[in-house]
């Protein structure tokens, strides 16, 4: 795939994502400000209804708790006297039954009071509905009978005929024994707060949850048997007086509730207050709508740019790719046509920079080959040779050319270092293929060093099998030569001191010590066509070697005669 098709592909990637995160992180926006919308009209709702609920109750409460301690309550409630009782109770509790239409307190509503015995039973009237008498009759002697009976002002709620009652009983106490004679009831119809529209076309409904059973609803009785049914199964054990949010499906449709005790003393009846998710949710499916239509012509506008800019830094970068493949090939004269002010402008300028100085590094490069050993090149450029000097064990060999200063006398200048060359050429070659190092050529001798700049375990042993290599590789050379070369090899291996010496215009790598100057006494002492080694060479050999032990030699610089042994080709295996 090109690379303008790839920047343009991912230029439209990155719109895409863009546009794709902004919607979804809008959508998640609406959602939350939203529901924060609805959790702040549960919680201030619910909290208004407790609070106009308790404003309405308390003085109701004390109306009644004043009119069970009154001497003609308790008088009339002795003696049985219905009537004393609802006249008392009409005057006193008038203004909480008189009906809103007709202004009469004997065409009472579906609330009302009604008085009780000791036994629970009704004193007639009641409240004026018979069936409502005994349901509440039924409902206190459920609630209160036991050995321990209504001691104090209690609230609680009643079902009748599919409608919620608060029921208010206040009982009326002896004064002398203080026993229960009787109670007052009051009776509180729950009238479900209004809807309330909220943002997005949605409604609050509220209502109250006894039981299983949800009163108060603007539902149709299936959806809100299935919405009672799912807040109670997902809330139960969770209320508080702080109230609690759950989700629910109704219908399939989505939908949130609030519950909270209506008393907090009491939490067997909840006010819930509900609204359903689906507006929300229409609100962000058009979001979503709106938003990909504009994502589409950003989409189509991003990608017609991603295009333009694409080819526009393709075009410079593929001139760029082509002039890296020829100068990978070899060719350092390549050169980028400099046309922008740009960053790839700068690119450029910085090629054409790296181009001359590769074609600087190759030039140095083949050069170092020329004047230093291969190895020794790569360790310097690597930086691996420390300038400084290091103590190694290596193995030293010098090859020195018998009778070179007569045969110089004979030859012309151009046939001594035609010969020279082919000679060094070949036995440098020699070197090599035994693992050693070219330290140096001076005149007609060699140099070769083993175990530097690496060391290895065998370096002794190499620098034998290339000593007798080499003067093999000379005999061979003699059978077609014109002028046959006789040479002398000596070979030492000890301690050394390795690193780069000479003078600050130019350094050389080279090994110095006793035994460099060993190798080169050997060298000088050894007949044409020998090798001679020392004792620290001969104990590196293989264990079947046999080496010929010579006379120990006096040698310039030492102070004691040195051992010195001569080695046959037979003698070291291969």
């Amino acid at each position: 795939m090109k690379f303008a098709t790839r920047l343009s592909l991912c230029m439209f990637a990155v719109v895409l994502v863009a546009t794709g995160g902004s919607m979804l992180a809008s959508a998640s926006q609406v959602r939350q400000a939203y529901l924060a919308t609805l959790h702040n009209l549960f919680r201030s709702g619910a909290q208004s209804i407790v609070d106009v609920r308790a404003a309405k109750m308390s003085s109701v409460q004390t109306r009644c708790r004043r009119l069970a301690g009154s001497p003609r309550i308790f008088a009339a409630m002795d003696s049985g006297d219905a009537e004393v009782l609802s006249q008392v109770a009409d005057d006193e509790l008038r203004e909480f039954f008189i009906d809103a239409k007709s202004g009469s307190v004997s065409d009472r509503a579906s609330d009302g009071y009604l008085f009780l015995n000791a036994k629970g039973n009704v004193i007639e009237p009641g409240c004026g509905t018979p069936a409502l008498d005994l349901a509440v009759s039924q409902h206190v002697l459920q609630k209160w009978s036991g050995e321990h009976g209504l001691v104090a002002q209690h609230i609680s709620y009643l079902d009748f005929d599919g409608v919620p009652y608060a029921v208010l009983l206040t009982p009326v106490i002896d004064p002398d024994d203080h026993t229960v004679i009787g109670s007052l009831a009051m009776l509180f119809e729950f009238r479900p707060a209004p809807l309330r529209s909220i943002a997005g076309g949605g409604e609050l409904q509220s209502g109250l949850l006894i039981g299983q059973t949800l009163y108060g609803w603007k539902l149709p009785e299936p959806e809100a048997n299935s919405l009672a049914t799912s807040i109670g199964d997902r809330s139960a054990n969770q209320s508080n007086e702080q109230g609690t949010e759950v989700r629910l499906q109704i219908d399939g449709e989505p939908w949130v509730a609030y519950r909270r005790p209506l008393d907090p003393l009491d939490d067997s009846v909840q006010l819930v207050i509900a609204a359903s998710l689906e507006p929300m949710h229409a609100a962000v499916r058009r979001l979503l709508l709106s938003g990909v239509a504009a994502g589409s012509l950003g989409l189509v506008v991003g990608l017609v740019a991603a295009v333009m800019i694409a080819r526009n830094l393709a075009k410079p970068v593929a001139l760029l790719g082509d002039a890296a493949q020829r100068i990978g090939s070899g060719d350092y004269s390549t050169r980028v046509e400099i046309t922008r002010k740009d960053e790839l402008g700068q690119l450029a300028i910085r090629f054409n920079e790296m181009t001359h100085g590769l074609t600087l590094r190759d030039k140095y490069r083949g050069l170092l080959d020329l004047v230093a050993d291969p190895e020794i090149a790569e360790e310097m450029i690597g930086g691996s040779v420390d300038l400084g000097g290091v103590s190694l064990q290596v193995a030293v060999l010098f090859c020195d050319i018998r009778g070179f200063t007569p045969l110089v006398n004979r030859l012309s200048a151009h046939e001594v270092v035609e010969l020279l060359n082919q000679h060094m050429t070949a036995l440098t070659e020699v070197v090599y293929r035994h693992g050693g190092v070219v330290d140096k050529f001076v005149g007609d001798m060699i140099m070769a060093v083993f175990g530097a700049p690496k060391p290895g375990q065998d370096d002794a042993l190499r620098a034998a099998r290339c000593a007798l290599d080499m003067v093999a590789t000379r005999a061979r050379m003699n059978q077609s030569a014109k002028e046959k070369i006789e040479v002398g090899i000596g070979v030492a291996c000890g301690d050394v001191v390795g690193g780069c010496m000479g003078s600050i215009q130019r350094l050389n790598y080279t090994v110095l010590g006793e035994r460099v100057n060993l190798a080169a006494r050997l060298c000088s002492a050894a007949p044409a066509m020998c090798v001679y080694v020392d004792d620290q060479v001969h104990r590196h050999l293989a264990a079947d070697s046999k080496a010929t032990t010579l006379d120990p030699l006096m040698m310039k610089g030492f102070a004691t005669p040195v051992q010195v042994y001569r080695l046959d080709s037979s003698e070291v295996p291969a």
